[in-house]
């Protein structure tokens, strides 16, 4: 028992030194998030996978509940606009092996591949709905995977909304 707790905190801790998760958030200075009571998801620019949408919708409606606001149909303090990005990524790995001096300079070969790994950005604005300002911005950007499973898939929807909601609402700083 205590060995399977062992390997399943250390394939966490793997995972996580791994991950190539990079989020990033803004918000409007002078903003008081404490009157932000509710919230609506909108659509921004649209995902061509609609489930991967209704997953990370779902993701980032139960960060913000967990922040204290309340998901309502209409009439909310705050929309929530999600827009998803699809891009590629250029990785260059280069390989050398053979050699030898100071300068590597008798024998010895270099290899350089080049991969293309597929990324998506998600970008999640809230707008005032009272003044229609946008008051905060969160992006986050990661690789995707093409062999995942729905579980993994949701799991990642997860991680990303709650790490893009990490230090929500924001403090001032002074």
């Amino acid at each position: 028992m205590r060995i399977s707790r062992f390997v399943t905190l250390a394939l966490a801790v793997a995972a996580a030194a791994c991950s190539t998760l990079q989020v990033n958030t803004d918000y409007a200075p002078g903003t008081d998030f404490t009157k932000y009571k509710t919230f609506t998801i909108k659509h921004g620019a649209a995902a061509r996978d609609a489930i991967a949408v209704q997953r990370f919708e779902l993701s980032l409606a139960n960060a913000l509940q967990a922040r204290g606001l309340l998901q309502v149909p209409d009439g909310a303090d705050l929309n929530v606009f999600d827009h998803f990005v699809l891009g590629r990524d250029t990785q260059l790995n280069t390989y050398g092996y053979g050699g030898y001096g100071r300068w590597g300079g008798m024998g010895g070969m270099q290899t350089t591949q080049v991969q293309e790994i597929p990324t998506g950005t998600v970008v999640v604005d809230l707008v005032d709905t009272k003044t229609n300002n946008m008051v905060w911005r969160g992006i986050a950007k990661d690789e995707l995977s093409t062999t995942a499973t729905p579980e993994q898939r949701q799991q990642k929807a997860d991680e990303v909304a709650q790490q893009l909601f990490a230090n929500y609402p924001p403090q001032a700083k002074k």
